[in-house]
């Protein structure tokens, strides 16, 4: 019985190890020098820094609290917007508006993640400013805080969805649920 109770722990333990050094892999943090742009697109596509400097850029002025202080700061990049144009957002034809089911996750090298609505982004519906910044307001690269791309959304208060080292961006959609009746 000891012995059975015994090869059980060893295993667990082994589990335990394996599952934290896999989460550890995915998850490495640090510097990423590109981007994958997925899920639910016509187009997927991997962007490198070149890439993103090679679409028209925008300049915009955040400021926000976060890391315990006010800060105010300039970021050029490219809409997020723009990159789901190019990639074209699939859409159900047969469901109303299915484009407002639709969200976008934008994850970090170290997993940071954070959600965005594709409505939020549409001119015609949410038109907010969300960038995929690769340089400060003066055109010098990011800082090794934020490092090759970072997800900047204008007009937030706190800089939670601010995600540094952008690695993923992938287009989802919210799952059906059944009408109740």
């Amino acid at each position: 019985m000891n012995f059975v109770r015994m090869l059980a722990t060893l295993a667990l333990g082994i589990s335990t190890l394996t599952t934290t050094a896999n989460a550890q892999d995915a998850c490495p943090g640090g510097y990423t020098a590109r981007l994958g742009l997925n899920g639910g697109v016509q187009k997927h596509a991997v962007f490198r820094l070149a890439d993103l400097q090679a679409r028209g850029a925008t300049r915009v002025t955040i400021s926000f609290f976060g890391a315990g202080s006010f800060q105010t700061k300039t970021y050029i990049g490219v809409p997020l917007i723009d990159l789901l144009n190019e990639a074209v957002v699939i859409t159900d034809p047969s469901r109303k508006n299915d484009i407002l089911r639709k969200y976008v996750s934008v994850r970090g090298s170290d997993c940071y993640e954070s959600i965005i609505a594709v409505a939020n982004l549409l001119p015609n519906c949410g038109a907010q400013q969300v960038l995929i910044a690769y340089a400060t307001g003066d055109g010098a690269q990011l800082d090794s805080s934020e490092r090759f791309a970072r997800l900047i959304v204008v007009g937030d208060k706190q800089g939670g969805r601010l995600v540094s080292n952008v690695q993923a961006i992938t287009v989802r959609s919210a799952p059906n649920v059944p009408a109740t009746q």
